[in-house]
């Protein structure tokens, strides 16, 4: 682990949990044509007017709350002890939401229960992945970095390893952030799927300072 930096860890985000690629990850509708200036201009007009190509695509939007996330985040720095600590690299925040877009695409169908023999219900891997970094996000000081689900999970009640990978800001307990953020993910995904999971494991990638910007 390196020096801490602000919002710049030695490990990129672009880095994954796991060993190898993202799995079925293919291209999305619309997230592919919205870049993330755009994402941002949209926030700073307070998302209005409506625009239909970010909020009716669920991988527009799994990236323009990510970014919300990332701005609420540094809005709270700004009020913290260190806030004359430097402003953070806007290359790392790009970084994040560069690895937000990835794994917010589609990728494979998870099968759900259905109460209709005659239907199949199935949530994307995208919105779990989503739902896994909204998770942790919300915790404290965690800055979800990229997340991963190894396994075959197109089939019912197939084992699944999820792979978390954070930035936890200085001066907090690594250890009890690492685990505040398995038990939030753990509880997400019993609560909105019926995923098996096999193991969770969260990792602390690196360290950042609280900082005034988040530079977007």
């Amino acid at each position: 682990m390196s020096d801490p930096t602000p919002f710049s860890p030695s490990a990129q985000p672009s880095d994954g949990p796991a060993e190898g690629p993202l799995t079925g990850v293919g291209s999305g509708s619309g997230a592919d044509s919205v870049p993330t200036e755009r994402l941002a201009d949209y926030l700073d007009a307070g998302r209005e007017p409506y625009d239909p190509l970010i909020e009716d695509d669920p991988e527009c939007l799994a990236q323009l709350l990510a970014l919300e996330r990332l701005r609420a985040l540094s809005s709270e720095l700004v009020e913290s002890d260190v806030a004359t600590a430097p402003a953070p690299d806007p290359s790392w925040i790009a970084s994040v939401m560069d690895r937000v877009r990835l794994e917010s695409r589609t990728g494979r169908d998870i099968p759900l229960a259905s109460p209709d023999v005659r239907s199949t219900l199935h949530i994307t891997e995208g919105a779990v992945r989503s739902l896994v970094r909204e998770a942790g996000d919300a915790v404290p000081g965690a800055v979800v970095i990229s997340c991963g689900l190894a396994g075959d999970v197109g089939v019912v009640d197939a084992p699944i390893r999820v792979d978390v990978a954070v930035s936890v800001v200085y001066g907090a307990d690594l250890r009890r952030v690492a685990e505040l953020v398995r038990e939030a993910v753990s509880e997400a995904l019993a609560r909105q799927t019926e995923i098996v999971v096999e193991s969770l494991d969260v990792t602390v990638r690196d360290v950042h300072l609280e900082a005034r910007e988040a530079g977007l």
